[in-house]
């Protein structure tokens, strides 16, 4: 099992996937639904092929491959834990900028 090679791209992936969430954040900010949409998309598309990295990585554990463990490999694993949490943030976020974005409009009629 390379620990290293894993390691890299989960953080690569979950590093990407944080991205598209900040953008989907801004993109809310600025009312552009469409673009919120499709960048939520495909960072869930990017964290999915975390999920399966990590998972393979588990997998191999399982079936007697011993993984050497390295801070390489917990700051990956801690970079896909944050990114799970900041999507489950971001996405009550957007809603929340959704919401206020009907109120205005609603007040102003």
């Amino acid at each position: 099992m390379d620990i290293e090679k894993i390691s890299f791209s989960l953080i690569s992936l979950a590093g990407d996937s944080f991205s598209k969430l900040i953008e989907a954040l801004q993109a809310a900010k600025e009312s552009d639904n469409e673009r919120v949409e499709v960048l939520l998309k495909e960072a869930d598309e990017l964290m999915i092929q975390a999920h399966k990295e990590q998972t393979e990585m588990l997998i191999q554990e399982t079936r007697g491959e011993k993984a050497s463990y390295s801070v390489l490999l917990v700051h990956a694993q801690d970079t896909l834990m944050n990114t799970i949490l900041a999507s489950t943030l971001i996405r009550e976020m957007i809603e929340m900028y959704q919401e206020i974005k009907t109120i205005k409009i609603e007040g102003e009629k």
